[in-house]
């Protein structure tokens, strides 16, 4: 338990690799041991998510990709402008997502604007995400412990008993034996006694 917190306190820089790679569990059933390339895997999965996803701060969900809403053609030319010189970036035409988006109406023009945060932006992003990730996946191993522990108590309290039984029915048994033992020296004595006085046969027939 102390070499499993020593390595929770460890701190980890949050690195991420840009190349693709399948996430899978490090971690054996009885290692509880913080996981350095389980971490990388998560965080690496993590990034795939946030560059492609919108962000929708009422929920709580962070993106790379921001939506704006100006009211009018104007606006949204200034918007754009204004965003792109400090550095925002406009989404890739392969993504799927525009953007630059007008839909008119006879009644009204609704104008949607997607601009992706610059890349020192994301990074500190992606910072917070990798954070959140290192605290997940302390909690994770912290219950995995927790839970290795319970079971091993339960393990150990149970074979208490299963050992108190066994003492008991042996005692019991030992018991049973001794009373036998004492009721047939206590017959071989009557017997004896019953032989000397005549009045019963060596065969055990009575005299």
């Amino acid at each position: 338990m102390q070499h499993h917190r020593a390595k929770q306190r460890q701190k980890v820089t949050p690195t991420i690799k840009t190349e693709g790679r399948k996430i899978m569990s490090t971690q054996t059933p009885m290692q509880f041991a913080f996981s350095e390339s389980e971490y990388r895997a998560r965080c690496q999965n993590a990034k795939g998510f946030y560059e492609s996803r919108i962000e929708k701060p009422s929920a709580g969900i962070l993106g790379a990709i921001v939506e704006f809403n100006p009211r009018t053609l104007d606006e949204s030319h200034e918007l754009y402008h204004q965003y792109r010189a400090a550095g925002w970036l406009p989404l890739e035409p392969a993504g799927g997502l525009p953007t630059a988006m007008l839909i008119e109406s006879p009644q009204a023009s609704f104008i949607t604007i997607y601009l992706k945060k610059p890349p020192h932006q994301q990074e500190s992003d992606l910072v917070k995400v990798c954070k959140q990730i290192k605290a997940e996946l302390e909690a994770e191993l912290e219950a995995a412990l927790n839970a290795e522990i319970d079971r091993q108590v339960a393990m150990s309290l149970a074979k208490d008993e299963r050992d108190r039984l066994q003492a008991e029915q042996q005692q019991r048994l030992n018991r049973e034996q001794e009373v036998r033992d004492d009721l047939a020296a206590s017959r071989a004595k009557l017997r004896e006694k019953l032989i000397k006085t005549g009045k019963l046969n060596t065969d055990g027939s009575a005299a």
